[in-house]
């Protein structure tokens, strides 16, 4: 099997990476990380370049690129930027494919479009306080009351809503139905009455807030819906693969930048009259980053060829993301420990992988349950 990159995706990275060592400084990312702030900036410039669009179909204004190419991308942006690639996932990936697979004809005419222009951005809100791993659980509930629904409960978790347009909102629209059925994913406008949301402080990825919505007889329109009444959970289901190697891209992106500033670090560092990358047991540290960040890369890449080749990978999607989201962790752990004080300081940006690292564990799908399904999958 063959997981090189093909001519077109090679120059494609290499534009992108040439883009954004020009617009996306390191200095603009320690700026976005100190004032906790979405970087509006480089998205508008995204956006401008047409980068907005690579996961949007070409007839809808995008560039209509393959899970492989988007993997490329985000695990580029994610060794520039991690906070903004997980933004980009969360703003634009999300509702791209949502839309494009559940969406009225009317509503992908409208949306993506626009998407693709950077003209409005997306938020996804699915988890809640009694529901987090068992999501479908969930208890926010949408009432139909003549031309509209009625909607009351909590979200919790979502990412993005401060800066979102829309929200893709699940909520139970049956409560009568089993627990997966009757959920139905909603096409909220944050600034309808009864809307109410409150940012939560959270120990890194600080440009990408993270957020509770409460909502109060919130009323939106009957049509403000994606894809089925009552088969929301369904959708959900339909795209895990596609999230998975999207959400290991950026881990291996991430990751990579981890080993590259380590590598940095240590060939210039002295002590005891030399280099400490001459020590052996630096060596070995580095020599293990390295393996395991090719093994994340080889794993997500085999899942992406599968999601592009329309093959279920259930398993090896949740393979690479659980790989892929550990080795990131220890990459920043190792590279704190290399780093010494140094790595501790916040003018170093070890300290932001170190804080950035730990919710690629529990964000998508945390390590335990990802254990879970892939063990399902190997026992049927």
């Amino acid at each position: 099997m063959n997981f090189d990159l093909s001519p077109a995706q090679r120059e494609m990275r290499d534009a992108l990476r040439a883009f954004l060592l020009r617009e996306c400084p390191i200095e603009y990312v320690r700026s976005c990380d100190d004032a906790e702030r979405f970087p509006v900036e480089l998205f508008d410039k995204l956006a401008a370049q047409g980068w907005l669009g690579l996961p949007i179909p070409e007839e809808f204004g995008g560039t209509g690129g393959s899970c492989t190419d988007l993997a490329v991308f985000l695990e580029e942006l994610a060794w520039h930027f991690e906070a903004a690639a997980n933004c980009y996932y969360t703003t634009v990936v999300i509702a791209a494919d949502a839309l494009t697979h559940f969406a009225s004809a009317a509503l992908k005419r409208e949306l993506l479009p626009k998407l693709a222009r950077g003209e409005i951005r997306f938020a996804f809100s699915l988890s809640e306080p009694n529901s987090g791993s068992d999501a479908a659980s969930l208890r926010t509930r949408a009432v139909a009351e003549g031309e509209h629904w009625v909607i009351n409960g909590q979200k919790m978790f979502c990412s993005c809503a401060q800066v979102a347009d829309y929200i893709l909102l699940m909520a139970r629209s049956d409560a009568a139905a089993p627990k997966h059925d009757g959920i139905t994913m909603f096409l909220l406008d944050p600034r309808t009455p009864g809307v109410e949301i409150r940012r939560l402080r959270k120990l890194g990825l600080k440009p990408m807030d993270l957020n509770e919505i409460f909502l109060t007889d919130a009323r939106i329109p009957k049509d403000a819906i994606i894809g089925e009444l009552n088969r929301g959970w369904r959708n959900v289901l339909k795209t895990l693969d596609y999230e998975r190697c999207c959400l290991s891209a950026v881990n291996v992106g991430a990751a990579r930048s981890c080993l590259d500033r380590a590598l940095s670090y240590t060939k210039e560092r002295e002590q005891f009259g030399q280099k400490i990358a001459n020590f052996q047991l630096t060596r070995a540290k580095l020599a293990d980053m390295q393996m395991e960040i090719d093994a994340a890369r080889l794993l997500l890449y085999r899942s992406a060829d599968l999601v592009d080749r329309g093959i279920p990978n259930n398993r090896e999607s949740a393979i690479a993301n659980l790989y892929s989201s550990e080795t990131y962790v220890r990459a920043a752990l190792s590279g704190m420990r290399m780093m010494g004080g140094w790595g501790y300081l916040m003018e170093f940006d070890m300290q932001r992988h170190y804080r950035d690292s730990k919710l690629a564990e529990i964000g998508g799908g945390t390590s335990e349950i990802l254990r879970i399904v892939i063990s399902r999958e190997m026992l049927k």
